[in-house]
């Protein structure tokens, strides 16, 4: 393996800089090992993409209610009611050849309808339980904000800003 020789003052910055870098994963000497798994955060995440994929089925929920309405919409059944009455109920007790394809049609936007309430329910809450569980989130001993390391060698002087939040 060959080695690549770096200028003095870079190649002192280089290597102390490598010695400052921490590897997730890794613990420092003068750090404390972290033990486990973090809970609350795991289960927020979770809860989040529960709330996405929650949002993404209501959505195709109100698409396919919006079809549905469509549906009756355009229906040569639906054609011969005014807009006051509803077709769905008169569906139901008319022995019209349309009249079944309309009660299938209804049954469809009445599970959709349904649908698309409990999706977007779920998906706000799951929403602000995963934002609850991962901003509460964190080890006891981890301190959080902003600490400012000099870092000094021959020839090199500087400071690295570390954060956590």
């Amino acid at each position: 393996m060959r080695k690549i020789a770096l200028p003095g003052p870079v190649a002192s910055a280089f290597v102390t800089l490598i010695t400052l870098t921490v590897v997730p994963g890794m613990a420092r000497a003068d750090e404390p090992a972290k033990a486990g798994w973090d809970g609350r955060f795991v289960v927020g995440m979770s809860a989040l993409g529960v709330s996405a994929v929650s949002l993404g089925f209501g959505i195709l929920s109100t698409y396919q209610v919006y079809e549905v309405n469509e549906a009756i919409r355009t229906s040569a059944f639906a054609a011969r009611f005014t807009d006051a009455q509803n077709v769905c109920v008169a569906a139901e007790t008319s022995a019209d050849v349309g009249a079944g394809v309309m009660r299938e049609t209804c049954a469809r936007g009445n599970t959709y309808n349904t649908l698309q309430y409990v999706m977007y329910g779920l998906h706000v809450g799951s929403a602000l339980a995963g934002i609850y569980l991962v901003a509460t989130s964190g080890r006891a001993g981890e301190r959080k904000g902003v600490a400012v390391v000099p870092v000094v060698s021959a020839g090199f002087g500087g400071v690295v800003v570390r954060g956590a939040f």
